[in-house]
């Protein structure tokens, strides 16, 4: 899907990020697959792409304290580590959630 818009996005845990996308599927998110996915400047190196995160920084129970919507095309997040700067847009949301389920 080449612009995919969501029909409901809700933190159903601290731990869990789901999206209901209008055309039906629905999307898991783990809390700290979202971290480790995160596109920023400070986990993605800006020129090349290369990540630069390391998950072993990346605590196994992170969880998600907040979830906003940026505009009508992403969604931030907030971690319990203090990382705020992310933003995920709906492709990059709905292409993560097509990774978790294979």
């Amino acid at each position: 899907m080449t612009n995919p818009q969501p029909k409901a996005a809700d933190l159903i845990s601290p731990f869990t990020l789901r999206i209901q996308w209008k055309d039906g599927p629905v999307s898991d998110y783990g809390a700290r697959s979202l971290r480790l996915a995160c596109p920023c400047a400070n986990c993605i190196e800006e020129g090349t792409g290369r990540k630069i995160l390391n998950p072993a920084t990346v605590a196994d129970d992170i969880i998600l304290l907040v979830s906003e919507l940026v505009g009508r095309y992403a969604l931030s997040f907030v971690w319990s580590d203090g990382h705020k700067t992310g933003i995920f847009s709906w492709p990059y949301l709905r292409k993560l959630g097509v990774e978790e389920t294979q």
